[in-house]
């Protein structure tokens, strides 16, 4: 469980990048993690969601599927790695 004057920082892979993301206490739920990475998966503008859409499906780095409405702190530790699967396909949106 985070501390309360911690500053988490999670790794979230989106399609071949690698995104850090602060979470503060990580008291967000994951599927805002997965949000999160979709947006700044777009270096340029942070609209990463026009071709990426939403996150459908998050994974740590064993393959275990993560529960979207879970805390982050809840099912994570900090420093953690993530894979976020999404609605839509870059290579088909581009």
């Amino acid at each position: 469980m985070a501390k309360p004057d911690e500053n988490w920082q999670i790794f979230v892979h989106v399609y071949g990048k690698i995104v850090p993301v602060q979470c503060g206490e990580a008291s967000q739920r994951v599927k805002w993690l997965g949000h999160v990475g979709i947006a700044q998966w777009d270096e340029d503008s942070s609209q990463g969601w026009k071709r990426l859409g939403i996150p459908l499906e998050m994974k740590n780095e064993s393959g275990m599927v993560l529960d979207m409405g879970a805390a982050i702190r809840d099912v994570l530790q900090n420093g953690d790695h993530v894979n976020v699967t999404t609605s839509l396909d870059p290579a088909e949106t581009g």
